[in-house]
């Protein structure tokens, strides 16, 4: 056979020649390939992706004009002027947590490379922001496809637990545990285990709040034919990591001080962390009275939407990563599951501070309630995810519209204590406050000392001593506290300057009765070391003041020190007698028949010869409390009384009375529960006392008078 023979295509042939049979002399038609179906364009995912963290950007783009704030001034004092090394070895200005890479290594890098510029640190925290929005994307793509994962990154991207960490520059403290964790759990999914674990141990270095992200990483790897031991023996290198920073946390553990007063366990700390944490992910709080105003969906989430629409679905991924229908199903339960055990463990660290709890505690646990959404809608048609993220946008969105925030501690408040309008308020409040302090002082001299008094707590206007004040003049040698912290000592280092906030303004206290008028506000918030130090300073400008030299020995009496009370009894020209004083009788009699303003004359000379009669000075001090002129006397009255017989019920009433004058509710209140303790049914029955006890509780912290106060523009003004 030849090896060019091909036998013949009989079949070919023999279905030609019954075309032909059947077709003569019709042209012959060639079939048509079949029409593609029309198919809906979308969005490439990165175009996608990109929409939601435009959606983001957008809504949190005002904070990149906030200033520094609180705490930030404190890590900048740290970091200026001094190498990393010295930097890392010297005490946390806080002295509260562990947290080297987020406070000093951060602060350090970006105040050196932007001359301490806020707006520096505000985009830094952005661009860490939208690195979670992307990591959470990749890590909830690779399960569940492209549009899923949209709808669980619009939940996050929009939502007010980002606020307070992108608001402040401090922030970056949870945005760089919460980036580390969620890179470290990416990376161990992909089977790269010791870049993971590096991830984890910056994340644990910046916020122990991602504790948990070791069994959240093996949680989500685990395979499906894979047993959990197998599991965990993967893992180990994050639990290696996780191991290694705990033994480094405790052997610094003496360095931190101040932890104790940071952290706090009680009986309704778990459930309250747990139920804080459904309030988070559905983005709703509330003010105690329910004063609601529905506020309008960010125009922001319309990007967000518009990627969610137009996104990419998992038939569009390349075939590595393409999702099949038939295994979603399956792969949108386990990521549900997942992300409900994720968002459990992530609150666990919540249950320590859960008496102080805000919305952004939550920003790692609501990275599984976006997978958990994200799993819970993949199966449902697009107008689910869609839906779901509208709500939860608009819910976000009505509290970060919330004019006011909680005062009081407590596990079970419905707002969180530091929101957006904390941080607006206090930053808004303390700016103010720098500009008239600017005004007032352009200059300072070299090593002065500055007093504050008067300052809401809210407002971190004062915080160490001084950090702000140093950042504000560039001058390292300055320094400031509060009025309580004056010591002797601050008076000999350079001079002294006294400044007093009333009505979100500040006025500087000068003149010559200015140190007796800051002693004496001193002496009634009790603050008797201080007020000690401030007579005595006041005594060398003014030593003829009787005012001074009269309060004095009775502060230094209450401090124990007897010898130098009778000192300064004798200094004021007063026998050191006690009772019983026979001027009182009188005094009572011209009381009685109507003759007040004599009975307080008679009683006062009674006090002159016999100094030392405690019952002398709770009658005249109860006299006096009923004169709004004479609050002042009567505060020293009723004090000399509680110093010479801590007993004398009706002493208490009257200093407490005072307090609540002068605007000290919560020592007030402590006076007056004293008073009500040692006077027992006289107190109880006394209508006024009662009235007086309940308007203080109204004022303190978490009361309705103090939620009122926090809707106001500047702390105390109207």
């Amino acid at each position: 056979m030849p090896a060019c023979y091909r036998p013949p295509r009989v079949e070919n042939r023999h279905v030609m020649g019954e075309k032909r049979g059947r077709d003569a002399g019709r042209p012959v038609r060639r079939a048509r390939a079949p029409r593609p179906r029309a198919t809906t364009r979308t969005l490439p995912w990165a175009a996608s992706l990109a929409l939601v963290l435009a959606a983001a950007v957008v809504v949190q783009f005002g904070a990149l004009r906030a200033p520094f704030f609180a705490d930030d001034f404190l890590f900048l004092d740290q970091v200026r002027f001094r190498s990393l090394p010295a930097v890392l070895a010297a005490p946390d200005p806080i002295a509260n947590f562990f947290r080297p890479v987020s406070r000093q290594l951060w602060f350090w890098l970006l105040a050196g490379a932007s001359r301490e510029s806020p707006a520096a640190f505000h985009a830094a925290n952005l661009v860490l922001f939208l690195v979670i929005l992307t990591l959470l994307f990749a890590l909830v793509r690779r399960t569940l496809g492209p549009r899923p994962a949209l709808v669980g990154v619009t939940l996050l991207a929009v939502h007010h637990a980002a606020d307070v960490p992108l608001l402040w520059a401090c922030g970056s403290q949870d945005l760089l545990a919460v980036t580390g964790a969620l890179a470290a759990i990416l990376l161990f999914v992909k089977d790269r285990r010791w870049t993971a674990s590096l991830a984890l141990f910056a994340a644990l270095l910046s916020k122990e709040s991602v504790a948990v992200t070791p069994v959240i990483a093996a949680l989500v790897a685990r395979r499906a034919d894979e047993s959990w031991r197998r599991t965990a023996t993967r893992a180990w290198p994050l639990f290696a990591t996780l191991a290694a920073w705990a033994a480094l946390w405790m052997l610094t553990l003496g360095r931190r001080p101040a932890l104790a007063h940071e952290v706090h366990l009680s009986a309704a700390a778990l459930p309250a962390a747990f139920a804080h944490l459904l309030q988070a992910a559905v983005g709703l709080e509330w003010p105690p009275r329910l004063r609601l105003a529905l506020a309008i969906p960010p125009p922001a989430l319309i990007l967000a939407l518009v990627a969610i629409v137009a996104g990419p679905t998992s038939s569009s991924e390349p075939a590595e990563r393409r999702v099949d229908a038939s295994s979603l199903g399956a792969a949108a339960v386990r990521a549900t599951r997942d992300g409900v055990i994720w968002a459990l463990l992530a609150a666990l660290p919540v249950v320590a501070v859960a008496d102080n709890w805000s919305a952004y505690y939550y920003l790692f646990a609501l990275c599984g309630v976006a997978l958990a959404v994200a799993g819970a809608t993949a199966t449902r048609p697009a107008w689910v995810g869609l839906l779901v993220a509208l709500v939860l946008g608009w819910t976000s969105q009505q509290s970060r519209e919330l004019q006011e925030f909680a005062t009081g501690s407590g596990a079970w408040t419905t707002e969180s204590h530091v929101n957006r309008h904390y941080l607006e308020r206090g930053m808004t409040t303390a700016q103010d406050l720098l500009a008239e302090l600017r005004e007032r002082r352009p200059e300072l001299p070299h090593r002065s000392t500055l007093f504050f008094g008067g300052l809401p707590i809210q407002v971190g206007f004062q915080t160490g001593d001084g950090p702000l004040v140093r950042w504000a003049y560039r001058d390292t040698s300055l320094r400031s506290y509060f009025f309580g912290q004056f010591r002797m000592a601050n008076a000999e280092r350079g001079p002294v300057f006294f400044f007093q906030a009333n009505h979100g303004h500040l006025e500087e206290l000068v003149g010559s009765d200015s140190l007796e008028r800051v002693s004496g506000g001193l002496f009634l918030s009790e603050e008797l070391v201080a007020s000690r130090d401030v007579h005595l300073l006041a005594l060398r400008v003014t030593p003829e003041s009787f005012n001074i030299r009269y309060r004095l020995p009775w502060i230094q009496g209450a401090l124990g020190d007897t010898a130098a009370m009778r000192l300064g009894l004798a200094s004021c020209a007063l026998p050191l007698v006690g009772g019983p004083t026979p001027e009182i009788a009188d005094a009572r009699r011209r009381v009685a028949a109507g003759d007040s303003a004599t009975g307080r004359l008679v009683a006062w000379q009674g006090v002159l010869r016999h100094p030392l009669d405690h019952a002398a000075h709770s009658y005249l001090a109860d006299l006096q409390v009923r004169r709004d002129d004479l609050l002042e006397n009567a505060a020293i009255e009723s004090f000399a009384a509680r110093v010479l017989d801590p007993s004398d019920a009706t002493a208490w009433k009257c200093w407490g009375v005072v307090q609540a004058a002068k605007g000290r509710p919560a020592l007030a209140l402590h006076s007056i529960e004293r008073y009500v303790a040692l006077a027992g049914p006289e107190a109880r029955s006394d209508e006024p006392i009662q009235h007086l006890l309940v308007e203080l509780r109204r004022r303190l912290p978490g009361g309705d008078v103090a939620q009122q106060d926090v809707h106001r523009t500047r702390p105390g003004g109207s």
